[in-house]
């Protein structure tokens, strides 16, 4: 089955928020300073600090536009197409992990990442 290029779109559109919103997130959280404070009393600190970083902030509502863009994507292609192809976030977050964030990718997760494309690739195309 081929995708309409407004599937490929919002399949495009899709990966780069959820992509971006992942990063945003690592970043907010690098950063956050988990409240050391028992109960209720931590709990409130930390949804304090949460909802005072603008960059979580970015991150949350990154995924949430996500969200909303994956909607029209399955609202115009069958959920056994769309379902494997969700998986290429995997290769879009390794690589912006790798390159933005400079972690180290064993090559035993690259070797994972190449083998869940290729599935995803074998089933799309069936």
């Amino acid at each position: 089955m081929l995708l309409s290029v407004k599937a490929l779109i919002l399949f495009a559109i899709a990966m780069a928020f959820d992509t971006a919103g992942n990063l945003l997130l690592k970043l907010g959280m690098n950063d956050f300073a988990v409240s050391r404070l028992a109960g209720w009393r931590g709990l409130s600190a930390n949804f304090k600090q949460a909802i005072a970083s603008k960059i979580l902030i970015l991150g949350a509502l990154s995924m949430v536009c996500e969200a909303i863009v994956w909607f029209g994507f399955l609202s115009i292609t069958p959920l056994n197409v769309a379902g494997p192809m969700a998986s290429a976030n995997n290769l879009f977050i390794l690589l912006a992990s790798s390159w933005l964030l400079k972690e180290r990718v064993s090559p035993k997760r690259w070797l994972g990442v190449g083998l869940i494309i290729t599935g995803m690739l074998f089933v799309g195309s069936a």
